[in-house]
């Protein structure tokens, strides 16, 4: 049976939001049959209560068409809390909890299709920080816990079940930006591509991506969602990413904006899943 999954990243609900995009999106999710809907992080510009509210508003217009998984993202993490681990790390994301998900990495389950969400914006905690002030506040950073964490959840999922996990930053380096999403990206790769997933759904980067990601430990297939906001690099239309699954194979399509609308566009990935060691 086909799986079908809707991959949309970076609403930005502030001065960069676009309303057409997301009504497009919308539209998207509306016209067809999707399992669920994935968004990967960055619903706020500054962690605002007036963004979250809109953003919460956005939300329940997707969770009334499919179930919806969604991670927060850097600009959803109020990091003055906490600089470099001090203060008071709980109020990090407050206003996430309050108005997105109380849940900073769900696990959700539908028939045919497991998604575990992970937490990589941890503002400016040691797990993320770097030696480069430019990172600062940017920069995500994911615990080995987190990766045992995603082990376990990922073996108990059904055989042969889409197998999906939300990370908001960036697992691969940007071909535009050329920027890691990820501190220690090398050692992210291999312990992501050691996990049992077919799709590791990213945002963050403003820039749509598809890709076979092969390392030592294994593989896994990059869904990069760009932004639905007006800050897509290099001022490319938006996009958003559509997964599409079957027994055999999964594939990761861009859908880019073009008058009025979001359509299948020429950048796409597919993953054998026969030769994967997941079946």
């Amino acid at each position: 049976m086909l799986r079908r999954v809707l991959h949309v990243s970076d609403i930005h609900c502030g001065h960069p939001f676009v309303a057409v995009h997301v009504a497009a999106a919308l539209e998207v999710a509306a016209a067809s049959r999707f399992d669920a809907i994935v968004i990967s992080g960055d619903f706020s510009q500054r962690a605002r209560v007036k963004e979250f509210e809109r953003a919460r508003g956005i939300l329940d217009q997707f969770r009334a068409i499919a179930p919806t998984i969604e991670v927060p993202g850097n600009h959803d993490t109020a990091w003055w809390h906490a600089p470099f681990g001090w203060g008071d790390a709980s109020r990090l994301h407050e206003g996430y909890t309050q108005y997105i998900n109380p849940v900073l990495e769900p696990v959700v389950r539908v028939p045919g299709v497991t998604m575990v969400g992970l937490n990589s914006a941890a503002g400016m905690l040691p797990q993320a920080v770097t030696w480069y002030p430019r990172d600062w506040r940017v920069k995500g950073g994911l615990t080995a816990s987190q990766f045992e964490w995603a082990q376990r959840e990922m073996a108990a999922s059904p055989a042969g079940d889409l197998r999906l996990l939300v990370v908001h930053h960036n697992v691969v380096r940007g071909r535009l930006s050329h920027r890691w999403g990820l501190k220690r990206p090398e050692a992210a790769l291999d312990r992501l591509a050691a996990l049992p997933v077919d799709v590791v759904c990213t945002g963050h980067d403003h820039e749509e991506r598809t890709e076979v990601v092969q390392r030592r430990t294994g593989r896994f297939l990059v869904s990069g969602a760009n932004t639905l906001s007006s800050r897509s690099r290099k001022h490319r239309p938006s996009a958003l990413n559509v997964i599409e699954a079957t027994a055999a194979h999964v594939t990761v399509q861009a859908w880019g904006y073009r008058q009025g609308a979001f359509a299948p566009g020429p950048m796409s990935a597919t993953l054998d899943r026969r030769e994967s060691r997941l079946t």
